[in-house]
């Protein structure tokens, strides 16, 4: 096994969280029928109308799950798929994250979930006094959709944040098989597991080169600069370097990173009024963005660098594609 396939076991975690919400919504037979007679849509086109099921309070739940879902939105832009599904339920499971910042991950999350309870705490009282009269006035001609109890509403709401799991690893000593179907199955095992790593690390630079076009366009021409763009720049950055330092130590996204750094961090710290009105500073903002959105699609697109058969101690190879991006940044930093 690759010294990189040893590491990478000790250098990440996978964290997953599951969420239930009430639904605020919900279909009525009733008010399908109404919306059918009113657009004249007859025969076996479907119509269905969702209406809200908490009557004027509706609106008011809807802010609740606002701060439940917040922590899938927060954990899916902090941490790194480590899935090759597409989509569906795998694609929302187990995310990758570096050991070091495990903890501050698991904190913000349990931080997250005490708002959204605190939040659906503060709503339940109002939905009780509403439910206890039966407000079902708010409901107009809709008499089919029932308002669960304030219990039952309550039981709806479940956040898991459950513990960090380790990188699955096949341990061939421990088991009792023929030598060469051990090593097939190890053989597969490190040819998923670089899959799966190698998919994070291209889905970070995927999103990161997205970001640096439109870092660049607005530095460029656009006219309301909001902190924001440097604020997800850091981001993307920060789960870059994360990913890679714990993974293959790759020089050539280290090497852009590194210039990202040099020309962005500082209005983090310092405010993008900095530059706002310095087309020169943002001139140069936006060459280093275009740089390196080029270099981290152009790594994301070439070949894996990192395969589960490599040797001990692999020497990477250099390609004339990689000694012209580094004369381009030699001349973006000098310039």
């Amino acid at each position: 096994m690759s010294k990189i396939l040893e590491n990478a076991p000790h250098n990440f975690l996978l964290i997953s969280v599951s969420i239930s919400v009430a639904d605020p919504m919900k279909v009525s037979a009733i008010a399908s029928s109404a919306a059918r007679n009113a657009t004249q849509v007859q025969g076996s086109t479907p119509v269905e109308s969702r209406v809200g099921r908490f009557g004027s309070l509706t609106d008011d739940l809807k802010k609740v799950n606002s701060k439940f879902h917040a922590i899938r939105t927060w954990q899916y832009a902090n941490t790194l798929p480590f899935s090759t599904a597409v989509e569906g339920q795998d694609k929302r499971g187990k995310r990758l994250v570096p050991v070091f910042k495990v903890p501050d991950v698991i904190a913000t999350l349990h931080e997250m979930m005490q708002a959204g309870y605190d939040a659906l705490d503060a709503f339940l009282p109002d939905y009780a006094r509403y439910y206890a009269v039966k407000n079902r006035a708010d409901l107009g001609i809709v008499s089919d959709v029932d308002m669960p109890s304030p219990e039952a509403l309550r039981e709806r709401y479940r956040v898991s944040i459950n513990p960090p799991e380790p990188l699955p690893v096949f341990n061939i000593e421990k088991l009792s098989l023929p030598i060469g179907l051990a090593a097939d199955i190890a053989e597969k095992h490190q040819a998923q597991l670089v899959s799966q790593l190698d998919g994070a690390k291209k889905y970070a630079l995927d999103e990161c080169a997205k970001h640096m076009a439109k870092l660049e366009k607005q530095m460029t021409d656009g006219v309301r600069l909001h902190q924001s763009l440097v604020d997800e720049t850091m981001r993307h950055a920060s789960l870059i370097r994360g990913m890679v330092e714990n993974f293959d130590n790759d020089p050539r996204v280290l090497d852009v990173l590194d210039l990202l750094d040099e020309k962005v961090a500082h209005l983090a710290t310092h405010g993008i009024e900095l530059i706002k009105h310095n087309q020169g500073k943002r001139d140069e903002v936006a060459r280093a963005a275009g740089a390196v959105g080029n270099v981290l699609s152009q790594v994301s697109n070439a070949p894996s660098t990192i395969k589960a058969s490599i040797t001990e101690s692999p020497t990477p190879a250099v390609s004339a594609d990689d000694v012209v991006l580094n004369e381009m940044f030699n001349d973006l930093i000098n310039n």
